[in-house]
């Protein structure tokens, strides 16, 4: 028997034709297709490139500004909600195998107390008046329109020309 006929008898010849599809194929995606099919200009268009497509409004300003902070809370408070009906499906899923194991009532418990501790989180957040938008609390006003008179970095980092202020 030949070294050849023995190489492909014990099976490597099997592996290395894979192998060798193996590199051909990274290198072919790589190399041709890459360089190829995907080519870009390095510089984007000034038309349809560089035109508004997030939400239509011009940028104006910085983009370090201080949000509000009920930004934070709402989202906060979405991300708690969001993640108890996450846990509820499994949970409701698999209630008839605890009921069958005889266990449907300790796991009924567990997840009214889990409610429970939500509900009251809720009446928390809600008595602080974190989930009204306008807010009577003191702090800064949040409307459509700011007095640029009284708060001048704000004309000063939205580049408001001097016509507008007055």
């Amino acid at each position: 028997m030949s070294i050849v006929a023995a190489f492909l008898h014990e099976g490597w010849g099997n592996v290395l034709v894979f192998s060798a599809f193996g590199v051909l194929f990274v290198w072919l995606n790589l190399f041709v297709i890459g360089k190829v099919l995907l080519r870009r200009p390095h510089k984007p268009e000034q038309g349809e490139k560089g035109a508004i497509y997030e939400c239509g409004e011009p940028a104006m300003g910085d983009s370090w500004i201080r949000f509000d902070i009920r930004f934070y809370t709402l989202t906060l408070v979405f991300l708690v909600f969001d993640i108890e009906v996450a846990l509820l499906f499994p949970w409701a899923a698999a209630y008839d195998a605890f009921i069958e194991g005889g266990s449907g009532g300790v796991a009924f418990v567990e997840v009214l107390l889990f409610l429970l501790v939500l509900g009251v989180g809720l009446a928390y957040v809600w008595a602080r008046g974190d989930l009204q938008w306008t807010s009577t609390r003191p702090g800064p006003a949040v409307s459509g329109e700011v007095n640029v008179e009284r708060v001048p970095e704000i004309a000063h980092a939205a580049k408001v020309p001097e016509e507008a202020r007055r």
